[in-house]
C-alpha cells in the first residue's frame, strides 16, 4: 500500500533529481566548453540586474572569490528549485502527478532557456534547446522514480534527519559524479573540444615578421635578485591576476571566430584568426594592473604579449575617419570599453594574440585582447569580437554602471615584497619589491625605515621595459630592536614623485604608499 509522503521526502526527491539534469548540462558543458552551462549563464544575466557599486563592494571584499561564490550559490539555488517543484508535484496526487511531474521539468527547461549565451562556436539555440531538453526528461525521469520508490516504502521516514530518503540522494549523487567523471574523461582524451587558448604561439606559414622585445640592458647580475619571496620579472600565465565582470569566461572557437573593424573607417573589414596573426606584429613586455588594486595588492602582473598594433588593424579598414574620438572594444558576452583616439593609435597599443610565448589562455582573453601600455586592466578589453571607431566620448560598462574614470591611466606605485608584514627583518637581511608607472618607465625608488622621517635610495634592476615594472633591493642596515614601520616611494620616468595622499581606487585608481611593520631583535 502506497503511503502519504512527506514535504521533505519530496523535497529531497526532486534535489537529487536535479542533481542529476545539473550533471547531464555538466557533462555538456565539459566535452564541448562553448556550450552554455545554464546556472552559470543564469547567473550571469542576473549579474547584470547588480547595481555596479553593489558588485564592485564585493569584488572589492572577496577578489576573485565574488564572483565565484555568487556562481556555486546560484547553482546551488537551482538544484533546490528542483527540490521545490517536486513539493509541488508530490501534491497532485498520483492520478495527475506524471502531467505535473513533466509540467515541472517542462518549466524548469524553459527557465534554463535563458542561460543561452551565444559566442564563436558556440551551439545553436536549437541544439541548445535539445540538450536542455534531454535534462529535462532526466529530472521527470529520475523524479517520478524516487517518488515511486519511497511511496512504496513501508517504513516511514523519522521526525528529523533524511532517513530512507538519504538513499535517493546518494544515488543520484553517485550517478551525477559518474556523468562528470566522463565528461572529464572525454574532455582530457580530446584536450578540450573548443577551448583553443593556452597553446604554444603558432603563426600560420608565410606570415609578416614579428618584431622582437627589446633585450634588457647587459651588465645585471641575476644573482643579486634571487631573493626569496620577490615577485618575478615577469608574471606566469598561470599566476598573472585576472578580474572580468563575466561570472563564466568565454569559450572561442578560434575556427569561427571574427573580427569586425567598424563605424568611422574608411570601409568595414573581417578578419579571422589566422589572418590576424599573419600581420606583422610585435612583441613587448607590458605591466598591467587593476583599477581595483589596493596599494600593497597583488592585482598586477608582467608579461611578454605580442600582437599586432592597432593602427595597423585600423589601416586594414583604411584607417580612422575625421572626426574620431574614440576606439571601441567589443568583446564576446558584450563587454566593452573604450581609448582615446591618440592612445588607440599609439604603436606600443595592440590587439594581441599571445603571452608569454603561447596563444592567449582561455582566461585572459583567447582569440585576443587589447594591450594599451599604461591603462588600467579593465580598457585592455579581452576576448575582442568588434573594434568601432566612435565620434563622441563612448562610457564602457564600469564607466556607466559605477562611474569609474574614462581615462584609467596607471598612477606610480610601488610595493615592499620583502619582508612581509610583522615578519623578522634579520631573517630577510633585505628589503625588496617592485615599483611601476604605467609607460612612463621607473627612474628611482626609495625607502624609509623610519616610518618615513628620512629616505634611502634602493637599487634598482636594470629596465626590463618602460611599461614594465622594476625590482628594486637595499641591504637592511643593523638597527636597534624593536618595531620598524617600513615605506617606499618611488620616481617615475618623467621626475614625478609618487603622491603620499592615500586614495581608494575608485573612481580612478588607488594611490599612497605601502608600509609593512617588521620586528628586530
Amino acid at each position: 500500500m502506497e503511503r502519504r509522503l512527506r514535504t521533505s521526502e519530496s523535497f529531497v526527491a526532486g534535489t537529487a533529481a536535479m542533481v542529476v539534469a545539473t550533471a547531464v548540462l555538466g557533462l555538456v558543458h565539459l566535452v564541448q566548453a562553448s556550450f552554455p552551462f545554464p546556472p552559470l549563464g543564469l547567473a550571469q544575466r542576473l549579474l547584470r540586474l547588480v547595481p555596479g557599486p553593489v558588485a564592485v563592494f564585493f569584488i572589492d571584499l572577496l577578489g576573485h572569490w565574488a564572483l565565484r561564490l555568487f556562481a556555486v550559490g546560484f547553482t546551488v539555488a537551482s538544484i533546490l528549485a528542483g527540490g521545490a517543484a517536486a513539493v509541488l508535484v508530490a501534491r497532485a496526487g498520483p492520478a495527475r502527478r506524471t502531467r505535473a511531474a513533466w509540467l515541472a521539468g517542462g518549466l524548469l527547461g524553459l527557465v534554463a532557456l535563458g542561460g543561452y549565451r551565444g559566442q564563436p562556436g558556440a551551439p545553436s539555440l536549437l541544439v541548445y534547446g535539445a540538450v536542455v531538453a534531454v535534462a529535462a526528461v532526466a529530472y521527470v525521469s529520475v523524479l517520478q522514480g524516487a517518488l515511486g520508490r519511497l511511496e512504496r516504502d513501508p517504513v516511514p521516514a523519522p521526525a528529523s534527519g533524511l532517513g530512507r530518503t538519504r538513499r535517493e540522494l546518494l544515488r543520484a549523487v553517485v550517478g551525477a559524479a559518474g556523468l562528470l567523471a566522463t565528461g572529464f574523461a572525454i574532455r582530457r582524451l580530446t584536450g578540450g573540444i573548443g577551448d583553443s587558448g593556452g597553446q604554444p604561439l603558432a603563426r600560420p606559414a608565410g606570415a609578416a615578421p614579428v618584431r622582437p622585445a627589446p633585450a634588457p640592458a647587459p651588465g645585471d647580475d641575476p644573482g643579486a635578485w634571487e631573493i626569496a619571496g620577490l615577485t618575478p620579472e615577469v608574471t606566469s600565465n598561470r599566476l598573472h591576476y585576472t578580474v572580468d565582470e563575466s561570472i563564466i569566461d568565454p569559450n572561442v572557437d578560434r575556427g569561427s571566430w571574427r573580427l569586425r573593424v567598424e563605424g568611422l573607417v574608411g570601409r568595414p573589414v573581417v578578419l579571422g584568426y589566422d589572418e590576424l596573426l599573419a600581420m606583422p606584429s610585435t612583441e613587448q613586455y607590458v605591466t598591467l594592473q587593476c583599477i581595483s588594486n589596493l596599494v600593497g595588492g597583488d592585482l598586477v602582473g608582467t608579461a611578454k604579449w605580442t600582437g599586432v598594433p592597432l593602427a595597423r588593424v585600423l589601416e586594414r579598414a583604411g584607417g580612422a575617419g575625421q572626426g574620431a574620438v574614440r576606439v571601441v572594444f567589443h568583446a564576446v558576452g558584450g563587454y566593452s570599453d573604450s581609448l582615446p583616439i591618440a592612445k588607440a593609435l599609439d604603436p606600443e597599443t595592440v590587439v594581441a594574440y599571445g603571452m608569454n610565448g603561447r596563444s592567449l589562455p582561455r582566461a585572459h582573453g583567447f582569440p585576443a585582447r587589447i594591450i594599451a601600455p599604461g591603462i588600467y586592466g579593465m580598457k585592455n578589453v579581452k576576448w575582442l569580437e568588434r573594434i568601432e571607431v566612435v565620434d563622441y566620448d563612448y562610457e564602457g560598462y564600469w564607466q556607466r554602471s559605477d562611474g569609474w574614470d574614462n581615462v584609467a591611466e596607471i598612477k606610480t606605485a610601488s610595493r615592499i615584497d620583502v619582508p612581509q608584514e610583522l615578519t623578522s627583518a634579520e631573517s630577510a637581511g633585505v628589503v625588496a619589491g617592485l615599483a611601476w608607472a604605467g609607460d612612463r618607465g621607473i627612474r628611482r625608488v626609495e625607502v624609509s625605515l623610519d616610518g618615513g622621517a628620512s629616505w634611502v635610495p634602493a637599487t634598482l634592476r636594470r629596465e626590463l621595459a618602460r611599461a614594465a615594472w622594476r625590482q628594486w633591493r637595499l641591504p637592511l642596515p643593523p638597527g636597534a630592536s624593536g618595531r620598524h614601520r617600513l615605506k617606499v616611494r618611488a620616481t617615475d620616468g618623467r621626475g614625478d614623485l609618487q603622491t603620499a595622499r592615500p586614495a581608494p581606487p575608485h573612481p580612478s585608481g588607488a594611490s599612497g604608499y605601502h608600509e609593512v611593520d617588521v620586528v628586530s631583535n
